[in-house]
């Protein structure tokens, strides 16, 4: 199964003179995005590729191995035809101590007067689908009217034509940056690119989902898709195959290539749309603070358990993570709400996601149980 980094192998004569920006290539900027360019503005890939180097401490402090192997991608970027000569043009970086309202964007110049923007997106973290769950209960929300500002300022900076994209929470702000955007800037816009990214409230699809919006978007999501099929989006779906499973495929690393585009699969996975049935017609019930109580308690779950990043979504730490969507569910807050069947729902689909046959682990329910009443006496005793 060919990936990214195949990619770059095969096409790495081909300038963008002659063989045109492809969505792989969307692909690649975006995960570019997770790199810190600050300092290195006006500077080409392959200069950056030789001066650029995290130091210990910030690969400790993002424990993210993804970082380490997109600093791979870019030292292989550098070394070739195609992206040696690309500039970062302008590379933003608003960092707040609350992750959710934080902004970064890089602009790439591809080539005189063609740039490409790439909002960067949420990591593997599990908080990172906390952040983007922010986007289900309220709008607009802080780092997309930052977005939509960086946009327009440099747009009107830099003359040109434009693709937008970003990955994960980075294509939802490339697809609400482009939507308002006036007229002009608008049709200086060639693609915008959602990567697996979540789209918008349901109530606000008549007002945004216009042609001339949706008109010039392509939406990219594996099979599993989970984070892509939250909430509505609009424009042209393209459903991709992935290496590994699950809420995994949510990684580009794992995106399996072919040619100069993504390998396609006929449809979502059962998976996918057990979630996005379910998932969708539940978020329809809900006022936003109920929906907001209903995305702390699936943080909740996915805290109790141990699960720090999508890696730790393992048979090993099944019995963990039952437990916490079982003490979850038989909670007195919950229990009988709207808002309890959708911690259900998507704690299912956490759970069924786990073992990579989709078949539960034999696993002592009975056992289980015990031991949350085990917890609650404990509990009570501790109280008294």
């Amino acid at each position: 199964m060919k990936t990214l980094f195949d990619y770059i192998e095969e096409f790495a004569t081909a300038s963008f003179g002659t063989f045109k920006l492809t969505e792989v290539d969307n692909a690649i900027f975006c995960r570019l995005s997770y790199l810190n360019f600050n300092g290195f503005e006006g500077k080409s890939i392959k200069y950056i590729a030789k001066n650029f180097k995290y130091t210990d401490e910030e690969i400790a402090a993002k424990a993210n191995k993804n970082i380490i192997k997109t600093e791979e991608l870019l030292k292989v970027l550098g070394a070739t035809k195609r992206y040696r000569n690309v500039v970062i043009s302008d590379f933003k970086e608003c960092a707040e101590e609350n992750s959710a309202t934080a902004f970064s964007a890089t602009t790439f110049r591809i080539q005189d007067k063609l740039y490409y923007i790439a909002y960067r997106g949420t990591d593997e973290k599990i908080l990172s689908f906390y952040e983007d769950a922010e986007l289900a209960y309220d709008f607009p929300i802080a780092v997309q009217l930052a977005a939509l500002k960086y946009t327009k300022e440099l747009m009107q900076k830099l003359k040109g034509k434009y693709v937008l994209g970003g990955h994960s929470k980075g294509g939802n702000l490339a697809m609400f940056s482009f939507m308002f955007l006036d007229k002009k800037l608008k049709k200086r816009v060639q693609t915008v690119y959602n990567n697996d990214g979540p789209g918008f409230p349901k109530n606000l699809a008549p007002v945004l989902f216009t042609e001339e919006n949706c008109e010039k978007i392509i939406n990219l999501s594996p099979k599993d898709s989970i984070v892509g099929r939250m909430l509505e989006t609009c424009g042209k779906i393209i459903i991709i195959k992935s290496s590994a499973l699950a809420v995994g495929q949510h990684n580009m690393f794992t995106w399996i290539t072919n040619g100069y585009e993504f390998e396609r699969a006929e449809s979502f996975s059962n998976l996918s749309n057990y979630v996005d049935d379910s998932l969708t017609a539940s978020l329809d019930t809900l006022f936003p603070d109920d929906l907001k109580k209903t995305v702390d308690a699936i943080y909740s779950i996915a805290k109790n358990s141990g699960l720090n990043t999508l890696e730790d979504i393992n048979k090993s730490n099944y019995a963990n993570i039952l437990l916490s969507v079982l003490q979850t569910v038989k909670s007195d807050d919950n229990a009988s709400s709207e808002a309890g069947e959708i911690i259900k729902t998507l704690s299912r689909s956490l759970v069924n996601s786990v073992d990579i046959e989709r078949r539960l682990p034999d696993i002592d329910i009975g056992r289980i149980k015990e031991l949350i009443d085990s917890r609650k006496a404990d509990k009570k005793e501790a109280q008294h």
